[in-house]
């Protein structure tokens, strides 16, 4: 009986390994939607992580981690960063506290396992406007509430507008030390 036992608990342990290799961590690529098995729908953004579940041909059972706050879903506790929006009716799997879960398919043309292709066009656009006055700080060198306190001055200097100024922004704090996208620093 031991021995069954003990094979069975090795199956199980195997089982699990061989779905957590499987499991990988990706990029959204675009503003995109996550579709819900229930046909109910979320606004993803540019650059948020996501842990692919599933190849389903032309989409991908995704999973996204975040923090709710009414119908918006933040990259942390602190609101630094805004990932998704749900439409009304939208189910998230509940963790700890304010901890969500969003599960649902993306158009796998639309995710990319390669973070730094992500923010490519973004980082050309920083270096573009912030090194017109001065050096380029290194992005991955402040957090993200850093880059929001020192984005507020220099987007004068630089006459950004809304959008240049939004998407400036969130190229920042996702590429921050505490940022989106992981990386050495």
């Amino acid at each position: 009986m031991k021995t069954i036992l003990r094979n069975i608990t090795m199956i199980v342990l195997l089982l699990g390994a061989f779905a957590q290799v499987n499991a990988s961590e990706a990029y959204t690529l675009l503003d995109t939607v996550l579709k819900s098995s229930d046909g109910k729908t979320a606004k993803v953004y540019l650059g948020v992580p996501l842990i692919v579940k599933k190849d389903m041909g032309k989409s991908s059972e995704v999973v996204i981690k975040g923090f709710q706050f009414e119908n918006k879903i933040y990259s942390t506790m602190e609101k630094e960063l805004l990932i998704a929006e749900l439409d009304k009716g939208f189910k998230v799997a509940k963790k700890e506290a304010n901890a969500v879960e969003l599960v649902g398919t993306i158009e796998k043309e639309l995710i990319t396992e390669n973070g730094i292709e992500v923010w490519e066009e973004q980082e050309e656009f920083f270096f573009e406007m912030c090194t017109q006055c001065h050096a380029a700080p290194s992005v991955p060198h402040h957090t993200m509430v850093e880059w929001e306190a020192v984005f507020g001055t220099m987007k004068i200097f630089a006459k950004l507008d809304g959008e240049e100024s939004s998407y400036l922004l969130r190229y920042l704090k996702s590429n921050a030390s505490n940022g989106l996208l992981k990386t050495e620093h």
